[in-house]
């Protein structure tokens, strides 16, 4: 086939992928030099948006629904303790992004914010997997592939991106560094400052990640 249509999610890979399309369409920049696109904001904003590339609504306003039928559909998903635990290192802590008006909160702060924030309203970097890709539900996508980021992420890209019809050899991963360390991660979550009980923050990600969860086979004392 000629045609893919990926479902991004940030904090999973998405850098990566968006650098492998500007290599192969030879794309005067790198995805992670400009304001990329994510759903709903695909058609709200305007974001990197190279040649031969459109959004799933783009192509449905123009009438071309029959050729997304025909497209190779996957998308990414990570261990939601591991992503929430990177998006609060590379957001938060840095303060580059302000969560309810702050830049100072803890980790525990953090976790428990999410945990009463409507999955509609929560910034990208970590919304669900399920409701950005719609991957749970009556009505849920029905996607060719759903890639494990912790399964070997740069021969599934490149998998993935032979399935739509490039000709990749290999994937030279750019910012993609994930934590094999299961111990890290329960430190994290077992001795941040606060807890009220040593479960606390495990059980809220649990919780509000479910569908994620399930998705992806996971659990919090196992890497993958």
């Amino acid at each position: 086939g000629d045609k893919g249509l990926w479902c991004p999610n940030a904090k999973i890979g998405s850098t990566s992928v968006y650098n492998a399309i500007a290599r192969i369409m030879k794309f005067s920049g790198r995805g992670s030099e400009v304001e990329r696109c994510y759903p709903p904001e695909l058609h709200t904003k305007p974001c990197w948006h190279p040649r031969q590339m459109r959004s799933a609504y783009e192509m449905i306003k123009r009438g071309y629904s029959s050729r997304l039928c025909k497209a190779f559909t996957f998308t990414f998903i990570r261990n939601p303790w591991d992503r929430l635990r990177s998006a609060y290192n590379g957001k938060i802590a840095t303060g580059r992004i302000m969560v309810d008006g702050r830049t100072d909160m803890t980790f525990a702060e953090f976790v428990r914010f999410i945990g009463k924030q409507d999955p509609a309203e929560m910034n990208y970097h970590w919304r669900p997997v399920s409701k950005v890709c719609l991957t749970s539900g009556h009505h849920h996508a029905q996607y060719d592939k759903v890639y494990r980021l912790e399964d070997g992420f740069n021969s599934n890209l490149a998998h993935a991106l032979r399935r739509v019809g490039w000709n990749v050899d290999e994937i030279e991963a750019q910012n993609q560094k994930t934590d094999p360390s299961v111990e890290e991660r329960i430190s994290t979550y077992t001795e941040a400052e606060g807890l009220k009980n040593k479960h606390e923050l495990i059980d809220i990600v649990e919780k509000v990640y479910h569908d994620d969860i399930k998705l992806g086979g996971y659990t919090f004392h196992q890497y993958a």
